[in-house]
C-alpha cells in the first residue's frame, strides 16, 4: 500500500521555486540562443513554438527574468579555427564556409577585409594553395600597399 503522510508545505514551496528558477534559466537560455542567431543572420522562418513558453502561457503568465539571472554568466564563443586548405578544389567550399563562420562570431578580431584574407591565407599552408598565398604575402611586403584581391574575389 501507498505511504498517505501529508506532503508537507515547504516542500512544496521548495519544488515550486526550483521551478521557477529552472524556468527563468531556460527563458535567458532561450534569449541567448536567439541572440546568436540574429548575429548569424537571417534564416529560413518556421512557425514552431517553444514548448515550454507555450504551456506555460495557458497556466499563468510568464515571470520576468530578473536581471541578475540573465546577466549572471557572460558566454563567450570560442568556435574552431579553420583546417588547413592545400587548394584542393573539393574542400575548397568547406574551407571557405569554416572561414566565414570564424569571422562571423568573432567579427571584433578582423580590421576589414585585408585583415580577413591575410588570415584566411595563414591556412593555406600546402600546395597550390601555399604557392598561391607565399606569392601575395611576398607581393604584398615588396609592394605596399598590397595588390590583395577583394573578398569578392575569392568566392568564385
Amino acid at each position: 500500500m501507498i505511504n498517505d503522510r501529508p506532503v508537507s508545505m515547504n516542500r512544496v514551496i521548495a519544488i515550486e521555486a526550483t521551478m521557477d528558477e529552472m524556468k527563468s534559466q531556460h527563458e535567458a537560455t532561450h534569449q541567448m540562443l536567439q541572440d546568436v542567431l540574429t548575429r548569424l543572420g537571417p534564416v529560413p522562418t518556421r512557425d514552431v513554438q517553444d514548448p515550454l513558453l507555450t504551456h506555460s502561457a495557458h497556466h499563468s503568465p510568464a515571470p520576468s527574468i530578473p536581471a541578475s539571472s540573465a546577466s549572471r554568466k557572460k558566454v563567450s564563443l570560442k568556435p574552431s579555427f579553420p583546417p588547413e586548405f592545400s587548394g584542393d578544389r573539393a574542400s575548397g567550399k568547406a574551407f571557405l564556409t569554416s572561414c566565414r563562420t570564424y569571422i562571423c562570431l568573432c567579427p571584433e578580431v578582423f580590421e576589414d577585409d585585408s585583415t580577413k584574407i591575410v588570415w584566411a591565407m595563414s591556412y593555406m599552408k600546402s600546395g597550390r594553395a601555399n604557392r598561391w598565398a607565399t606569392r601575395r604575402i611576398r607581393a604584398r611586403s615588396e609592394n605596399w600597399p598590397p595588390p590583395l584581391p577583394r573578398l569578392a574575389g575569392l568566392r568564385r
